[in-house]
């Protein structure tokens, strides 16, 4: 059973965007799955490095959107992808280091980044692409 489901409320009308993170959510209920089904070691340890890979190159294509549409907020976002790869390896190292065993925090850590951040700063670049007004 899904953590967290794809919805309307998280289309930031960018469909190629859209995608990408529909596959983040994907990686990420594939590790909270296997958890559930109580799965250890390196099984979990590999989908969470794969997690974390979809979300590199999904932050790479992302920032390279933004630059083609001109987005005003592009350089503030690239502060946040870092600061949210490097917590999401704070968790990946601890998972790591219980071999293999995930926690509450990372699965709450990974629901409330999706989130707000898709909702509240992907909009952003979303209503800049489709020519809305868009606040930095």
């Amino acid at each position: 059973m899904p953590i967290m489901n794809w919805d309307s409320s998280l289309d930031i009308g960018v469909s190629s965007m859209n995608e990408e993170h529909k596959r983040i959510l994907d990686a990420m209920n594939r590790v909270y799955d296997a958890a559930q089904a109580g799965k250890t070691g390196d099984e979990i340890n590999l989908l969470v490095e794969r997690l974390g890979a979809i979300c590199v190159r999904h932050f790479a294509d992302e920032e390279a959107f933004m630059a083609s549409i001109g987005f005003p907020g592009l350089y503030n976002h690239k502060f946040i992808h870092v600061d949210l790869l490097e917590r999401f390896a704070t968790h990946a190292d601890a998972i790591k280091a219980a071999g293999g065993r995930t926690n509450d925090a990372f699965f709450h850590f990974l629901t409330h980044w999706l989130s707000v951040h898709i909702k509240a700063i992907d909009g952003k670049y979303g209503a800049h692409a489709a020519g809305g007004t868009c606040a930095a």
